[in-house]
């Protein structure tokens, strides 16, 4: 999967989140979006729902199980927490199939 089709997975989801109420619908996504950390638009449980939606989506399109591991993101930095919908996209790009 490349790198805009994981965010468009993400842009999904997001949507999906913003019809729940969970996410402002004047919040646009885009792939500087924080998904963790300062500026973030999600609060913890908001964070667990986007990851929890993103990994269903991603195991229906590629009829596998795709598991997404915040340690695993070789850009996530802990100290600074900090995630951003397009490291989480090149993520994706790089754990699975193109």
């Amino acid at each position: 999967m490349n790198t805009q089709a994981a965010l468009q997975l993400m842009q999904e989801t997001f949507e999906s989140m913003q019809r729940s109420g969970m996410v402002p619908d004047t919040i646009t996504f885009n792939s500087d979006t924080v998904i963790l950390g300062v500026g973030s638009v999600l609060d913890s449980l908001g964070f667990v729902t986007f990851i929890s939606d993103l990994e269903e989506r991603l195991c229906t399109k590629l009829d596998d199980e795709v598991y997404l591991v915040h340690h695993e993101i070789e850009a996530f930095n802990a100290n600074s927490s900090f995630l951003s919908a397009g490291t989480i996209a090149r993520f994706i790009e790089s754990i699975t199939p193109n």
